[in-house]
């Protein structure tokens, strides 16, 4: 409480009567520590300065009145619960029923007895000091409770990323199980077709032979082998053997580039940074996600042949893989997403473009939340964009946003060339998500 050197409780005498100040100060001074002012506002400086346990105060006083003087207490978000007990010579209902209307606790009418004051600021200082403690515990409790909310938002946000880290491990473990059990038969089905390719143009190549000798044929045979070729076709078959065997072999190399863009994306065995290219793991993560985008946005890719960086590149794929997923899932019918890579000196950057629906105003600041979304119940866990910011920090790197209502948004990675990180794997310093390009002044997208 106040007066922490005394440890008594400060009663504040405003009184423009010297001899009412020095009555009251002398009844109360063995209990508690006394100031004085013989006007309100002096009173009121004198409580902003060293605020009291209780007020004593007259009522008739000059320049200012003793119901003023406690309007304006009142009116002091600091000062405003301190008791104040009105002691006056004044003793109508009027005045009385006034003084409490000011925010007046009490009220004692002059000539009093010192006993009866004494009871009663005791009991007032008492009733404070209570309700000043059951404050302060439920302010406490209040910061206790803001504590335990802000650790459960962090305890939700480490689950979060666990789950997030467990199914990219997961997608990890699937491409590489994946590939060891494809590859094997891709093997040698690629095989197979290869040497189906030469044992079929061997076999035209005959065929082209038993054409020249038929001349040399009789008439019967000649017959039965024109009305052979006309029922199977010949010409056709000739032509089209070719294809389906071309058709084959691209349909099988396509086979082992998804395998192989899986296991680019993935990285299953990625546990420290190393040099990477961002633009091949961008054209890796665009066939992981062709199918949800080929059938709604028309891709354009603009690479600049940035230079190689230091990075997990799994984890870098995951957050293109987000802002491709939230791109697409911004347009509504059929719209554009262009990729774009740029660098600088230090910085190489890469841009997802779409032309959606962009970013609500009252949205766009908590796009990186944990947890936030405003997608339908089910339809979005609101981790994408914030881990996505998260990894991206790791890498010592920041994510910029532009949006505009109707027309769009574009997010920007910018990551250093070489890893900004310490001898511990930790980021040298954190980054804001907005910077060259700004902190987000428009509207829009409502799927983030």
């Amino acid at each position: 409480m106040n007066s922490e050197a005394s440890g008594k409780p400060v009663v504040l005498i405003v009184d423009d009567n010297v001899a009412n100040i020095e009555v009251l100060g002398a009844a109360l001074a063995g209990d508690y520590e006394i100031h004085f002012a013989t006007s309100g506002a002096k009173g009121l400086q004198l409580a902003a300065r060293v605020p009291p346990d209780l007020v004593l105060l007259d009522v008739m006083m000059p320049a200012m009145d003793g119901f003023e003087a406690c309007r304006r207490l009142r009116a002091d978000r600091q000062l405003r619960d301190i008791p104040v007990i009105f002691i006056s010579a004044l003793g109508d209902v009027a005045d009385k029923v006034k003084a409490f209307q000011a925010g007046g606790s009490d009220y004692v009418t002059k000539p009093f007895q010192a006993e009866e004051v004494l009871a009663r600021v005791a009991t007032h200082v008492a009733l404070y000091r209570t309700r000043r403690k059951l404050y302060e515990r439920e302010e406490k409790l209040r910061r206790n409770l803001a504590e335990l909310d802000a650790a459960h938002a962090r305890l939700k946000e480490m689950s979060g990323q666990l789950l997030q880290s467990e199914k990219m491990a997961s997608l990890g473990q699937l491409a590489a199980g994946v590939a060891h059990e494809i590859n094997n038969p891709i093997g040698f089905v690629n095989s197979n077709l290869g040497s189906l390719q030469r044992y079929t143009a061997d076999l035209l190549e005959l065929l082209s032979a038993y054409d020249k000798g038929e001349a040399e044929m009789t008439p019967e045979t000649r017959a039965a082998l024109a009305a052979l070729k006309k029922q199977i076709d010949i010409a056709y078959l000739r032509e089209d053997v070719g294809n389906l065997l071309s058709e084959s072999m691209e349909g099988l190399q396509r086979v082992k580039r998804i395998v192989q863009d899986l296991k680019d994306f993935s990285h299953v065995d990625d546990k420290e940074k190393h040099w990477a290219n961002l633009e091949q793991g961008l054209d890796s993560t665009l066939n992981v996600v062709a199918n949800e985008l080929k059938y709604k946005a028309e891709i354009v890719k603009e690479y600049a042949g940035i230079p190689e960086i230091e990075c997990l590149p799994s984890q870098l794929n995951q957050v293109f893989m987000n802002l491709l997923m939230n791109a697409v899932q911004a347009i509504d019918n059929h719209g554009r997403i262009t990729i774009r890579t740029g660098q600088d000196e230090n910085n190489v950057w890469v841009d997802v473009e779409d032309t959606g629906k962009g970013i609500e105003p009252e949205h766009l600041g908590r796009i990186f939340e944990p947890f936030f979304t405003t997608k339908p119940v089910g339809s979005g866990t609101g981790l994408g964009l914030s881990l996505s910011y998260g990894i991206v920090q790791q890498h010592g790197g920041r994510i910029e946003v532009k949006s505009e209502p109707g027309k769009g948004s574009d997010f920007r990675v910018v990551l250093p060339r070489q890893s900004a990180t310490d001898d511990h794997g930790a980021p040298q310093s954190p980054v804001d998500p907005a910077g060259d390009m700004g902190k987000p002044q428009t509207t829009g997208r409502e799927d983030r």
